[in-house]
């Protein structure tokens, strides 16, 4: 993968990739497609081997959709982005700079306050994922996903230039441990967008505060440098689903089932909104799993997964994470394919591990998934792109099961908005 991620994360930043060490050039499987539901609140989500301008061999499991940029209020001044990853763990739309520099995007200005000591300047942010994270300046833009539109959107620029307008500050870097992720190269994607359950990418955090002493994620810059700023909520970065007209209270991620051995590509479909068409009804056999949504609990906007007698209170459902995340010392870790210096290990048992785990949820629902891990060096023996059975675990003492894109073959998943219809005292997870 483009960058090696090795702890789960939580909350709405949850971006967990790990490199597979390069494809063998085996054999092939096959390209294997979901072409419905189709309709204006449809796109198709792609999952292959990535940007042609960043082509790498190990690149497995990210989904991929386009998104239409214009500047505001403009029908003709548009560019159209392959390639830009698609998360329902975070929220907001990121690109790199250089995608959308015909534009001309206006920045947005983030306003004084002196209540917090927050000068007037134009908006940046440091948006941290699981190791690494993306540091720019917030613009407005129009944005447009399949016959979808919000207007006026904030959303971040990977500031992808030699030399930055403004540096990244240093208390942007400590949260990153020194690794911005500024380039197609390294983000594997032209951008990033966020589509998870909340409305906002911060919240009342950032409305309330500048944090400044710790981390940071607002800026205000100006020539003299970028300072700790307070985000108004309706300046942060947005869900882009959140601000459609009608299909704006969550997803829907269509994924056939591959073979075992994985696919060499994959074509699904994202749908907007849940029970707002007659393509996105939640069908009454689904099994929905709330989070919790006291911010004072450990498990906020978590679900607890228990699996192999191992109970993981941090547990969440991820499309940007490349493979299902845990620790178990009983499976088999002496790949050939780990990455030398990550900490983080590809699982590869002897044979298919088959188990069933248990979701257990914020109002007492469980759910009960059946899952298998697969040797990841049977599966990068080959040409493939998507596996289903790709596991690993994010290090010893973890508390963490990530469901990431494995567990959306073979399944539609909903993604509810927090503070939407379907969703107004809590999100949840359906599939």
């Amino acid at each position: 993968m483009g960058f090696v991620l090795t702890a789960c994360g939580g909350g709405n930043s949850t971006v967990t990739t790990l490199s597979g060490g390069g494809l063998s050039g085996g054999q092939a499987g096959p390209v294997v497609a979901a072409d419905q539901p189709t309709g204006p609140n449809t796109t198709e989500v792609v999952i292959d081997s990535g940007p042609v301008e960043a082509f790498s061999l190990g690149v497995v499991n990210i989904p991929y959709v386009t998104v239409t940029v214009c500047l505001p209020g403009s029908s003709t001044r548009c560019v159209t982005i392959d390639h830009v990853m698609l998360d329902t763990g975070s929220v907001g739309l990121r690109l790199l700079k250089s995608t959308v520099a015909s534009l001309g995007l206006p920045a947005l200005e983030v306003p004084a306050d002196g209540a917090t000591g927050t000068p007037a300047g134009q908006a940046a942010e440091c948006y941290p994922f699981v190791i690494g994270g993306i540091w720019g300046p917030v613009v407005r833009a129009d944005v447009q996903i399949g016959g979808e539109r919000a207007a006026a959107l904030p959303l971040q620029l990977v500031d992808d230039a030699a030399t930055p307008e403004h540096a990244a500050p240093a208390d942007c870097l400590n949260a990153v441990e020194g690794t911005l992720l500024k380039s197609v190269t390294t983000l594997q994607a032209k951008g990033v967008l966020g589509i998870g359950m909340l409305r906002y990418d911060c919240g009342l955090a950032c409305d309330t505060s500048t944090s400044a002493g710790t981390y940071v994620q607002y800026y205000a810059c100006s020539a003299s440098g970028c300072v700790p700023a307070r985000m108004p909520a309706d300046l942060q970065l947005q869900n882009p689903i959140a601000h459609f007209e009608v299909d704006n209270n969550g997803s829907a991620l269509v994924l056939p089932s591959i073979p075992e051995t994985g696919a060499s590509a994959v074509r699904g479909r994202l749908v907007m909104g849940i029970g707002t068409q007659a393509n996105n009804q939640l069908p009454p056999q689904a099994q929905v799993a709330y989070v919790d949504t006291d911010p004072q609990h450990a498990g906020y906007l978590y679900v607890t997964t228990t699996a192999n007698g191992r109970n993981c209170p941090s547990s969440y459902i991820d499309s940007g994470s490349n493979g299902l995340f845990f620790d178990d010392p009983s499976i088999a870790r002496n790949c050939t394919s780990n990455p030398d210096k990550s900490a983080s290990k590809w699982y590869c048992p002897a044979a298919a591990w088959k188990r069933s785990a248990t979701l257990h949820d914020a109002i007492g629902t469980n759910a009960v998934v059946d899952f298998a891990v697969v040797s990841a060096d049977l599966l990068f023996s080959t040409s493939n792109i998507a596996f289903a059975g790709l596991g690993g675990t994010p290090g010893p003492g973890g508390d963490a099961f990530v469901w990431g894109l494995p567990f959306f073959y073979g399944r539609t998943v909903y993604t509810s908005i927090w503070g939407q219809p379907l969703a107004v005292n809590g999100p949840w997870w359906a599939f």
